[in-house]
């Protein structure tokens, strides 16, 4: 029998394209299959190396600086579908696959997960549990861990796990799908994941309403949030995205629609109404417009290449603070002399804040200003912190770290524990 082991390489243009943080790994390995996962991480744990996982590398800038870069393992050989059920509306895929060529398979089959990534040509699925990626229709369907079945990993020394199954109702046993979510590669190398589905929905249409005022805008969302009208999005965009989807405001209320013909129809005029009501403007987009509205939305987050000196900072509060923390970000532009970019899913509590041209010490002051910030994006090795102490549960955090990854092997100095 071969050997499962994949080639390692130290090719320096392989090495170069893995770099994380301006660290070069040692090695890279690119397995094609899960049997040849569990063998270099095997492999790896013998020789003592550390290791980062790696999907689509297009979130790799968020957090601190890895410690070690001994291997990088990639995922982009494991692009497969492995098991879909189109009647029971479930799917187990790969890690490596993309969002976008997932999206693309099941849209021949009238079905759908409702995820937006950034970049969805290039962001993986394993990427996206890992990193607990969002996207505008969270609003609706919740996080990605909310469509999880079952999950497909490698441990740290090699031995292959998983939990969940191909059955949507599972609650047997503890629920490592939500562990391993938003992880970042610190507990295991996640290979695979099966997830519940559903049919694409036969009509989709969006309304931006333009305010002149940060104010106006939040009051329209909370009218909107308290109204009997569930859009399947509902986004806040300050001047610079606004003219980003072709709307010059302010401060724009993106509200996206999903369903049968009447419901979006029903949603259309009752948003466009609001907007009537606050003296805000309104355009109406269908189909590919609608479409290419949320992808540009979707991409706003991206963190893939970032200049020197910009920053990106994703935070998360209840939604009723959403205007404080809004005052609180404008504040310290004003303090700071810098103009941020701002947008943040309203209706759910969260939103991004990417600013250029920072010196570290402006980078240093804008995360300590934002208690609320969960996650650092920079290309800056020498900030004080990229992590804020957890709310609650560090402890907790640290142990599970512990029995996960006893040697601390597994993406080191790179999360919050």
């Amino acid at each position: 029998m071969s050997n499962p082991t994949p080639v390692l390489s130290t090719d320096p243009t392989t090495l170069a394209a893995h770099t994380i943080h301006g660290v070069i790994p040692e090695r890279v390995a690119i397995p094609r299959s899960q049997a040849e996962v569990s063998a270099v991480m095997h492999d790896a744990a013998q020789q003592g190396w550390s290791v980062i996982p790696w999907g689509g590398g297009t979130q790799q800038l968020i957090g601190a600086p890895p410690t070690r870069v001994d291997l990088v393992v990639s995922t982009a050989a494991l692009t497969g579908v492995l098991q879909h059920e189109p009647n029971d509306l479930t799917i187990s895929v790969e890690a490596g696959m993309t969002a976008g060529a997932l999206r693309a398979y099941l849209a021949t089959h009238g079905q759908m997960i409702p995820i937006d990534p950034a970049l969805p040509a290039r962001t993986t699925i394993g990427g996206m549990i890992a990193t607990a990626a969002d996207g505008p229709r969270r609003a609706q369907y919740g996080l990605l861990r909310d469509m999880i079945i079952g999950i497909h990993v490698v441990e740290v020394n090699g031995q292959p796990s998983r939990a969940g199954g191909m059955v949507v109702k599972n609650v047997s046993g503890f629920d490592m799908m939500k562990l391993y979510h938003g992880s970042y590669g610190t507990l295991a190398l996640i290979t695979a994941a099966n997830f519940k589905l559903i049919p694409i929905p036969p009509a989709r249409g969006s309304i931006l309403l333009g305010c002149a005022t940060r104010h106006t805008a939040l009051t329209i969302v909370d009218t909107l949030m308290q109204s009997q009208l569930t859009p399947v999005a509902c986004e806040l965009l300050d001047a610079t995205l606004a003219r980003a989807v072709g709307f010059e405001a302010q401060w724009v209320v993106a509200i996206g629609c999903e369903g049968p013909e009447p419901s979006v129809e029903r949603h259309i005029r009752d948003a466009v109404a609001l907007a009537t009501t606050h003296g805000a403007r309104s355009t109406v987009r269908r189909l590919q417009e609608h479409d290419a509205l949320w992808q540009v939305i979707a991409d706003a987050r991206t963190t893939d290449a970032l200049a020197s000196g910009e920053l990106l900072l994703r935070w998360a509060t209840i939604p009723a603070f959403v205007g404080d923390v809004l005052a609180r970000i404008a504040d310290c532009g004003q303090r700071l002399g810098v103009d941020p970019v701002v947008h943040v899913r309203a209706s759910v509590g969260c939103g991004y804040v990417r600013l250029t041209g920072l010196s570290s010490a402006q980078q240093n002051a804008w995360i300590e200003a934002m208690p609320e910030v969960i996650a650092v994006a920079t290309t800056d090795t020498t900030l004080a912190r990229y992590w804020h102490p957890p709310a609650g549960g560090a402890d907790v955090m640290q142990r599970i770290k512990a029995e996960f990854d006893p040697q601390g092997r597994l993406n080191p100095g790179r999360f919050v524990v």
